[in-house]
């Protein structure tokens, strides 16, 4: 082993841990990794992480480190900026969204490490501002195929696990050291301690080896007033023994040290002024040297740190609290007014209720929302709210701050901020927001309307207080929620009266969606007529752009749908929101699903759930298992489509999102279609057209009428197809819902008697289905096998090979060998080839068809979040199955439609 040890007493004991580093640091060779090292306040964490970085540096890595301190949490990105400080990463790229930021990071060292393996080391990970750390995450979880090692130390505590856990890297806990090993660490740093005293630090020091290191020196000096101190913590005993040194140094040598432990920053002159200001007199630098012969701090020209985080723990400790405030507020003086840490600093120091302070931390929330720092902006605008004189201010931002954390996904935030909310002294308008807020976000209520009976009364007092923008905003965050409610017209009518009052333009994209969500029967034809002006608008921006998909997909124009979200998605990747773009994404393979485009709906559903879980928005998880399972049952599947339907009806029935069972029973529905049993996808789809049912849902009924109306023709249930398609007509004819009249003019022709059949199936074929290829094939094969009951088996081919050429273009496997047989048995010989791109998984189909796209290894790892070395791994798989080598071939086999019958 060549780990080069960093103090000959540093990795005593720890043989076991520094194998695993030197395996991690071999992968080098092949690929990357990351590895956080856990374990309680000095049990040898950064000796092992310095062991590393030596033994990195050793092998000719090239090795970037930072710590993170209390502090720099006030600062997103500034553990990022300090990290790849000399990469030449550009700080602009530091602006962006936290998928930006993390893409643009994982680029970057993709890059360096095509010159020379990187390591990362990262010291005191669960001070490092929120933001980097998340991009650190991201990073490590996707170094497979580049050269770069991520290691991080992290403590023990509650807060620092549950970061851990949230991040999904791989952990190593480094425990105390062996009764021999610490026996053997003691007799190197202090040999001639005597027996009892020995006897007595090993007890206390309880296996960590900086106790044993810091009591043997009190043992030594015989100050043993703190070892007889068993009974509180550990840390709390080193805590107390580091201030005990403190207190021996000089008065400024002291206050420059304060200023130092509360500062994000560690530049000397930067401490020294506000040390200066703190003192009322000049300090200079040479203030640190005391602390220095200390052991306290390690301090050069430019930049001090603590040899430990305990050191700065104990130097705020033994501050108190008026000396501590006194140095927050020395430092907001020495900062520039436009640098947001001096309104941290004032907030740090403020005494009681401060309205200044209070406002100009919920701007700098805004500011840090605005930069993608979602998690510091949480945090000011609860600050903000607890320094708030104004109890009316003060609940308005507890709930801003709430729904923020909704956003997030931070649960356990938005648990804490409602329960504040509570108690606060609300007004009105804010206590019906906090009782929508807490019965979407944290009790999941989605059945019924009674829960958002005020919801007119809402708008219209929003539109009094805060205008009718901010209303029309509050209203689109709930219409999802209302759309899977089953409203009546009758609870319809009043929200609609309101939504007409707001002062707002008819074209604006949150308008349209609201009422889509809220009315997609009473304003139907109204939204159409509104997504064909805004869907040919050049000025609409991505984040409208999914707003407008929402719309289309809610009023059942799926191939409309389809394009907005393929322009919203294009766009979010490219400007971003970068937040948005998993729901951009389940938008998409709703539409793909309804379409029956099975190769998109695979790629777009693999890739939503991958990035809904990447950024906890667990509602999208859900949604877009029932969504996947209905594609995977249309790609004939099935046992896949039935496992994810069950999983998607536990998610559901556990958030009491009944209604959305619906999306489950047409899963269950497609897949009996698509396993040729035709009476049990009759009896999986007809729950949803049932109000008694519990998955019931009067929109996505029309969604399942195409798949309902089959079950019936192949089951023999044309009669009762018929009463389900009377009920709906009236509905459809009002709302002018796009996929309602597609499926009704399969179930008049289906439904009707022969002497009037063909009449119907013609009129039918001469509707415009441009953008429903798979409801066109559905209708083609239906003619087809209806001509050749009729003996015009002639006549019947064209449309039977047309209807199984268009159900195999679009991955529609047992609709296209159902039409097959049929065309067979028309007497024509024929028979299917299997499709080459069916061999790939659902992120190799992905990358296939972006390399057909054009587009290169290096955009494909922006547009899948991977780095571009991912990315030619994966091609390194697909060629093979393929049976090709080129990406010329690639992208010839892509775009292949044709050619897959043998006749």
């Amino acid at each position: 082993m060549s780990i080069v040890l960093v103090k000959p007493h540093d990795l005593v004991g720890r043989d076991a841990e520094l194998r695993d580093l030197l395996a991690l640091l071999d992968g080098l060779k092949e690929g990357g990794g990351a590895l956080v090292l856990s374990g309680a306040a000095g049990v040898g964490k950064s000796a092992l992480l310095g062991a590393a970085t030596a033994e990195a540096a050793a092998r000719r890595a090239r090795v970037l480190t930072v710590t993170g301190v209390p502090a720099e949490g006030q600062v997103p990105y500034e553990g990022l900026r300090r990290l790849l400080a000399g990469t030449g990463f550009p700080p602009g790229d530091l602006d962006g969204g936290p998928l930006r930021v993390a893409m643009s990071v994982l680029h970057r060292l993709s890059a360096l490490a095509g010159d020379t393996p990187v390591m990362l080391a990262v010291e005191d990970a669960h001070w490092l501002d929120g933001p980097s750390w998340e991009a650190l995450a991201f990073v490590g979880r996707r170094l497979r195929s580049d050269a770069v090692v991520l290691l991080a130390t992290l403590r023990d505590d509650a807060d620092a696990q549950a970061r851990l856990t949230v991040s999904g890297l791989p952990a190593l806990t480094v425990p105390p050291l062996t009764g021999q090993a610490a026996a053997e660490l003691l007799a190197r740093v202090a040999p001639d301690l005597g027996i009892a005293l020995r006897a007595r630090v090993l007890a206390e020091a309880a296996g960590n080896p900086l106790a044993l290191i810091e009591f043997a020196a009190l043992a030594s000096r015989q100050d043993q007033e703190l070892l007889a101190s068993s009974r509180l913590p550990l840390t709390e005993r080193l805590e107390r023994a580091f201030a005990q040194a403190l207190a021996a140094l000089p008065a400024d040598t002291r206050l420059l040290a304060l200023v130092a432990a509360v500062n994000e920053d560690d530049t000397i002159e930067e401490n020294t002024r506000a040390a200066s200001l703190l003192a009322g007199a000049p300090i200079e630098a040479a203030a640190l040297a005391p602390a220095t012969r200390a052991g306290l701090v390690v301090a050069d020209a430019v930049r001090v740190r603590f040899r430990h985080p305990l050191i700065r723990s104990a130097i705020t400790q033994a501050a108190g609290p008026d000396l501590l405030r006194d140095a927050h507020a020395a430092l907001a003086a020495a900062l520039p007014d436009d640098d947001d840490r001096r309104i941290w600093h004032r907030a740090a120091a403020a005494t009681s209720y401060d309205d200044d302070v209070a406002a100009g931390l919920a701007d700098a929330a805004l500011r840090a929302e605005d930069r993608g720092a979602s998690g510091r902006a949480l945090e000011a605008l609860e600050r903000a709210a607890y320094l708030s004189a104004d109890p009316a201010r003060r609940g308005t931002w507890l709930i801003d701050a709430a729904m923020m954390a909704c956003d997030l996904g931070d649960r356990a935030a938005l648990e804490r901020l409602v329960v504040r909310a509570e108690d606060a002294d609300l007004a009105p308008i804010d206590r019906s927001r906090l009782t929508n807020l807490r019965d979407i976000s944290l009790h999941f209520v989605w059945t019924g309307v009674d829960r958002l009976s005020d919801l007119a009364g809402f708008v219209d007092e929003m539109r009094v207080r805060d205008g009718s923008a901010y209303a029309l905003n509050w209203l689109s965050w709930v219409g999802l929620r209302w759309f899977f409610s089953n409203p009546t017209r009758e609870a319809r009518a009043p929200v609609l009266a309101a939504i007409d009052r707001l002062d707002v333009s008819p074209d604006d994209p949150q308008l349209v969606t609201s009422l889509a969500m809220i009315a997609p029967v009473e304003r139907g034809r109204q939204v159409l007529a509104r997504l064909d002006a805004l869907s040919r608008a050049s000025w609409v921006s991505p984040h409208n752009l999914l707003r407008l998909g929402v719309a289309a997909n809610a009023v059942g124009a799926f191939p409309l749908g389809a394009r907005l979200y393929a322009e919203a998605i294009a766009g979010m990747r490219a400007r971003g929101p970068f937040g948005s773009l998993a729901q951009a994404l389940v938008g998409q393979a709703t539409a793909a699903a309804r379409l029956a485009d099975t190769r998109l709906g695979v790629v777009a559903a693999a890739e939503a759930r991958a990035l809904a879980v990447e950024t906890r928005q667990r509602q999208w998880v859900f949604t877009v298992d029932a969504v996947s399972a209905e594609i995977h049952a249309l790609r004939g599947a099935t046992d896949v489509a039935r496992d994810l339907a069950a999983q998607a009806e536990r998610a559901f029935l556990s958030a009491g999102a009944y209604p959305m069972l619906a999306l489950v029973q047409l899963a269950r529905g497609a897949a009996e279609l698509a396993d040729g049993t035709f009476g049990a996808a009759w009896d999986a789809l007809r729950p949803i057209f049932d109000p008694s049912e519990v998955s019931h849902s009067q929109y996505v009924r029309l969604w399942a009428l195409p798949h309902l109306a089959e079950a019936a023709l192949l089951s023999g249930r044309q009669e009762e197809l018929r009463a389900v398609a009377d009920e709906l007509t009236p509905v459809i004819e009002e709302s002018g819902l796009p996929i309602g009249h597609v499926a009704l003019a399969y179930v008049r022709a289906v439904t009707a008697p022969d002497e009037t059949a063909e009449e119907l199936f013609t009129q039918a074929l001469r509707e415009d289905l441009v953008g429903w290829p798979f409801e066109r094939a559905r209708l083609r094969h239906a003619w087809g096998a209806w001509l050749r009951r009729q003996r015009r088996a002639a006549e019947a081919r064209a449309p039977l090979r047309a209807a199984a050429e268009a159900f195999d273009a679009l991955g529609a496997v047992p609709w296209s060998e159902r039409a097959l047989r049929e065309l067979r048995a028309s007497g024509e010989r024929i028979r299917r080839k299997r499709d080459a791109r069916d061999r790939l998984t659902a992120q190799e189909l992905q990358i296939a068809q972006l390399v057909a796209d054009g587009l290169t290894n290096r955009d494909i790892g922006q547009r899948l979040f991977v780095s571009p070395r991912t990315v030619s791994s994966h091609l390194s798989h697909i060629f093979p199955k393929l049976g090709i080598t080129t990406r010329g071939e690639l992208s010839r086999l892509m775009a292949a439609r044709e050619g897959d019958y043998i006749i």
